[in-house]
Formats: structure tokens, C-alpha cells, sequence
């Protein structure tokens, strides 16, 4: 077992906060673990009571023998190291820039490294044939949903009663995001909740209801009465964002993309989608959440930049005369959002 932890972070005693350094370190519970072990972790920083973000990392995914081998061409994250620190990131996590509109938060920072957009609740077998025949068979415990499970639990068994809760994702962990805001809605039917999926809208692909069946995610929806009439056969990302509104649509719901981002692009040519427009897909999914939900918000950005929320460009990015920044602190602040960037998409 392989972890690094940041210097301001020291390990501690399974269950047991270390209160001394500026993000506590709380190790994960049974069942929490990471793609090959049973180490698992998330980062708190305590702050204000009444005000909560919670951050779900980013880390690619994998769902073949390819993409999964880490001696072949893996394309996730696989285990905690220094990348899955919080005080190592920029943006939201620049907790010295008073520009920052979750600073004063309790902030909670999710790390991802199951390589199933933190949905997954199977361990899967995957068998490579290398150059010489040999069979090669590589166990992936993609079972993100219960990391994040644990890390939602202890959100809501330490904080009773927030006012406003915001919950975000980068990248991978942007598609669950609106599920996870939408379980927090449940649990807090007086808080105000705000979801802001960052870098993850324009995966439109025939393989993806396949690939969540694989991870067993498809069947810990569908064990949730909000999924049981969803046909496993077309549940896509999108699906998520429509069945969360429709379950709680106090809830406010949000996207940022950069309308050709390469990252994207990438995953999209390793499920078979290539030579797109990535502006295209992304508009085309967009409007099928709009039929669930008008009032989704959504910030397009040009260029091929992959996600925004953690990189030092959150405090510098202005499309159509809006800034990022501001346009994030007016949905915590319940004031009106515009969509921007639209005239970007088809």
C-alpha cells in the first residue's frame, strides 16, 4: 500500500479527526478503499457550520483490460497520493485568496481513486493477453459509491443543520455530483443546495449505459426508488441530472465546460466517439436535461481547458463579460446566474 500525505496532514487512529492541522485527514470506514487496497481517506477543513461545500475529485476512469492494466495504458486514478490533497490545489482551494467564495466554508474534499466516477459497487475481473499469450488478470474494486457514501455520512452526522450546502465536482467527479446534491437535499429539506458539475458535460456515448452496469452502478441506482422505472438500457449522465431534479428541484443545478476540451475529447475517442465536435455533444446533452430542467445554469468557456474549479484560471477566466468567480459566487449567493458562453454551442 502505497500513501503519500501532505505535510500539513497527519494520520490518524481509523475514525478519529486529527483537530491540529488545517485539513483533517478522516480515514475511510469498511468498505472504503481505493482500486487495489483498502486505503481510503477524505479531507475536511473545518469553517463556518452553516456553510458546507463538499468536493468530489476528479481522476479519470477505466472499464477495460487496457485502461484498467496499470502496466498497460491505464487511463485513472488508482491510489491517494500528493495529487489527492486539497491544500495541493488551486482555485476553490486557494484558501488564502479572499476572492475565493467558499473561503470561511467547511469544506470537505472527496479523492477519487476507484475509476468509476464514484458510482461503483463491484470488483471486476479483467483478463489481458500480453505480446507473448500470457493472460494477465487485473482486479479493479470499483467501489467509489461508498467512499463517498462515508464521506456524505459523516457530513450530515457532524453538521445537523446548514443553511446552505454546495456540491461540486471536477471532472470525474462531476457526474455524480448532482446525485450526491441530490441525496444531501433530501437529508436537509430546509438548507438551501447548490451543484456545480465542472468539466464532465459532453460524454455522449452508445457504450456508457453499459459501462455503469459493469461497475455495478446501474444497479445501486436502480436500488434507489428514484431509478427503479429508469430503463438500465439508456441511463446515461444526463439521466442523473434529470432524475435528481425531478426529485428535488429546490435543489439549484449547474455546469461549467470549456466547449473543446481535450480531456474530454479523449474519453470520448476511447468510447468509440471520434472526429466530433466536442461543442455539439455537449449542446445536444444540455438540451436534454433542459426538457427535465430549464433551469439548469451552465457556464461555457472556449479552448480545450479541462475543468476550472481547481486550477488558478477561476480567478482570471471571463467569458461574455462574466467571470467564473462571480458567476460561482452569485449561485452560492442565490442570485439570478445567466447561462454563458451559449452563442459557443450549436
Amino acid at each position: 500500500m502505497i500513501l503519500v500525505i501532505a505535510a500539513t496532514i497527519t494520520l490518524v487512529a481509523a475514525g478519529q479527526p486529527d483537530t491540529n492541522s488545517v485539513w483533517t485527514r478522516i480515514p475511510g470506514g469498511p468498505g472504503a478503499g481505493c482500486a487495489h487496497d483498502s486505503s481510503y481517506a477524505f479531507f475536511v477543513h473545518q469553517g463556518d457550520a452553516h456553510r458546507i461545500a463538499i468536493f468530489l475529485n476528479g481522476g479519470g476512469a477505466c472499464w477495460n483490460s487496457m485502461n484498467c492494466d496499470l502496466h498497460a495504458r491505464p487511463t485513472y486514478h488508482a491510489q491517494l497520493d500528493s495529487t489527492d490533497m486539497p491544500d495541493t490545489q488551486g482555485g476553490l482551494f486557494d484558501l488564502s485568496n479572499p476572492r475565493n467564495p467558499i473561503r470561511g466554508y467547511t469544506i470537505v474534499f472527496i479523492p477519487y481513486c476507484t475509476g468509476d466516477v464514484f458510482l461503483g459497487g463491484r470488483t471486476v475481473s479483467y483478463t489481458r493477453t500480453d505480446t507473448t499469450g500470457a493472460a494477465h488478470e487485473i482486479q479493479v474494486r470499483h467501489q467509489g459509491r461508498a467512499n463517498a457514501d462515508q464521506a456524505v455520512a459523516w457530513v450530515e452526522a457532524h453538521y445537523p443543520a446548514p443553511q446552505l450546502v454546495f456540491i461540486a465536482g471536477s471532472s470525474a467527479g462531476a457526474i455524480p455530483s448532482p446525485f450526491y446534491a441530490s441525496q444531501v437535499a433530501h437529508h436537509y429539506p430546509k438548507a438551501r443546495i447548490v451543484q456545480l458539475g465542472d468539466g464532465a458535460g459532453g460524454y455522449r456515448a452508445p457504450a456508457i449505459p453499459g459501462i455503469l452496469a459493469l461497475w455495478g452502478a446501474t444497479a445501486l441506482l436502480q436500488s434507489d426508488s428514484a431509478y427503479r422505472g429508469v430503463d438500465s438500457a439508456s441511463l446515461t449522465f444526463e439521466t442523473i441530472y434529470e432524475v435528481s431534479a425531478r426529485t428535488t428541484p429546490q435543489v439549484t443545478f449547474a455546469q461549467y465546460n470549456s466547449a473543446e476540451d481535450g480531456v474530454q475529447l479523449s474519453f470520448l475517442a476511447l468510447l468509440g466517439v471520434r472526429d466530433v465536435r466536442l461543442a455539439g455533444l455537449l449542446a445536444a446533452n444540455l438540451a436534454d436535461i433542459r426538457q427535465v430542467n430549464p433551469a439548469l445554469r451552465t457556464y461555457t468557456s472556449p479552448g480545450p481547458m479541462h475543468t476550472i474549479l481547481r486550477r488558478p484560471e477561476f480567478y482570471s477566466l471571463t467569458v461574455d463579460g462574466v467571470a467564473i468567480r462571480d458567476w460561482v459566487a452569485a449561485l452560492l449567493d442565490g442570485k439570478r446566474a445567466s447561462d454563458v458562453g451559449r452563442s459557443l454551442l450549436p
